[in-house]
């Protein structure tokens, strides 16, 4: 070998091997900079000009998982950006793409597919209202993680939660129990879903397994604001009830909540966080304070079905 031989093609490693790094951290960035432009040239903030898993993963040249964190913080901040969301004609119609890239990207990235089945799954304005696509996502998890009993969690929770197919929900967490490393409550929690008995129980232990489970603040957050809408759902229906059979036996509508209520015992006249709720005695029904600092989301009438009927035994 020729003196300095070996330190020429030393160094051309070295060369390789910091342009191949540069190219892999510029794909974000070339990004972001060709979207900011065409965003100036119309009114749709919402183009993915690079949206090939595989094309992109050429690109990375190797340095996979760490362009796959590049594209999880970009998916995170599209999602987060509410103001931006509100402004696109589809509000969140790259998410699909950007968690299929991340995931491509990097295979075992559990986060990816645990939140990001959250974000698709969540009804608009929280989220894409698109179940499937969550689906869809956690069945490629399911394929690269097989022995992972939380991505079969998470589905069967979004064909329980956002599907109400609780029959396929039941099965999917029949077989999660049956992994290794599976919570006991897992299999009472498919044979309560194959019943079709107590959906909004279950519903409820849904959503309290997701706000201890999840990774994510935000999803943790939302799983929280559910549980609190869901008491305030049964405080609601358990006053106009009450106030059913009050008029029933008294042939009018209390004058007000103290009225019906005259003691404080077993029943809420405000909400969890302490602000009373509003009653109309020209109509008998009751709704919660504006000024409420509860984040109310919508809990499906069903449920309100099924509380009645116990609430009645």
């Amino acid at each position: 070998m020729k003196p300095g031989h070996f330190g020429s093609a030393f160094m051309r490693s070295w060369i390789l091997y910091a342009v191949a790094l540069i190219c892999a951290f510029l794909i974000k960035p070339a990004q972001d900079f060709v979207e900011a432009r065409s965003m100036q040239r119309g009114p749709e903030p919402d183009l993915l000009f690079f949206n090939s898993p595989k094309l992109i993963k050429k690109m990375a040249m190797g340095y996979d998982r760490l362009v796959a964190d590049f594209y999880w913080m970009r998916t995170i901040q599209y999602y987060g950006r509410r103001e931006e969301a509100a402004k696109r004609r589809i509000r969140y119609k790259n998410l699909p793409a950007l968690l299929d890239i991340t995931t491509t990207l990097d295979p075992q990235l559990l986060d990816a597919y645990r939140a990001g089945s959250y974000f698709l799954s969540e009804p608009d304005p929280i989220g894409a209202g698109q179940p499937m696509e969550a689906i869809k996502l956690l069945d490629k998890g399911i394929r690269a993680n097989p022995g992972e009993w939380r991505l079969y969690f998470e589905k069967g929770f979004a064909y329980y939660i956002y599907l109400s197919n609780f029959k396929t929900a039941g099965e999917v967490w029949l077989s999660a129990s049956r992994l290794s490393g599976a919570p006991p409550w897992m299999e009472s929690l498919a044979a309560a879903s194959l019943s079709k008995g107590g959906a909004m129980d279950v519903a409820a232990y849904l959503w309290q397994r997701q706000y201890k489970e999840s990774p994510r603040a935000e999803v943790r957050e939302n799983a929280g604001n559910y549980l609190v809408s869901l008491q305030v759902a049964k405080d609601l229906w358990t006053l106009e009830i009450l106030a059913e059979k009050f008029r029933a036996k008294n042939d009018s509508w209390p004058g007000s909540i103290r009225e019906l209520l005259p003691t404080q015992g077993r029943y809420n006249s405000a909400d969890p966080l302490g602000t009373p709720y509003l009653y109309d005695p020209q109509t008998g029904t009751f709704k919660l304070n504006p000024e409420s600092k509860v984040r109310y989301l919508k809990i499906p009438d069903s449920y309100k079905q099924e509380f009645r009927l116990m609430f009645n035994e």
